[in-house]
C-alpha cells in the first residue's frame, strides 16, 4: 500500500534542487528529451534516427521550432 504524503510534503519535493541538473543561464532544471529525426538510407527510403538532446529554457524554443 502507498505511503500517505501531505501537500506540504509533495511541494517540498517539488521544489527541492536535490539530485536535479540546474541550468547556469537561465536557472530551470535540464531535462533529457528524445528525439527522432529523419534519416535516408542509401535506398532513399526513410529511417528514424534517435537522439537524446538536454533541454532547458535556454534552447526549449530552438528544439520546438525544428531548428
Amino acid at each position: 500500500m502507498a505511503k500517505g504524503r501531505s501537500f506540504a510534503a509533495k511541494l517540498a519535493h517539488e521544489l527541492s534542487t536535490e539530485g536535479k541538473v540546474m541550468c547556469p543561464k537561465c536557472n530551470t532544471e535540464i531535462k533529457k528529451v528524445k528525439l527522432i529525426r529523419k534519416r535516408t538510407s542509401k535506398a532513399g527510403t526513410w529511417m528514424p534516427r534517435y537522439e537524446f538532446v538536454k533541454v532547458c529554457k535556454c534552447n526549449e524554443s530552438d528544439l520546438l521550432a525544428g531548428k
